[in-house]
């Protein structure tokens, strides 16, 4: 079985950008007999796409915070629906 495309929060297919980076160099020293089996800028996007996803989800958890108690509260006052179904 396939596994389903995973979703993106950017395009991947965009056009690439420059950034400048202060990166602790006794770490890039480490990483240069490696640096044929890396690809540095790749690994960037994806902690970056990573650091994204974790900004965007607390985001919204901000924005929805209300509505989320508020749905809480009912479930505390009133139940799951079907809870009575449990038998665990």
């Amino acid at each position: 079985m396939s596994q389903p495309a995973m979703r993106t929060l950017y395009d991947p297919a965009a056009r690439k950008g420059r950034i400048s980076l202060s990166i602790n160099q006794d770490l890039l020293d480490r990483l240069e007999p490696y640096k044929n089996q890396v690809n540095l800028s790749a690994q960037a996007e994806l902690l970056f796409a990573g650091m994204l996803e974790a900004l965007e989800n607390r985001a919204w958890a901000e924005r929805n915070a209300e509505a989320l108690a508020a749905h809480g509260a009912d479930i505390a006052r009133t139940g799951l629906a079907g809870a009575e179904f449990d038998r665990i």
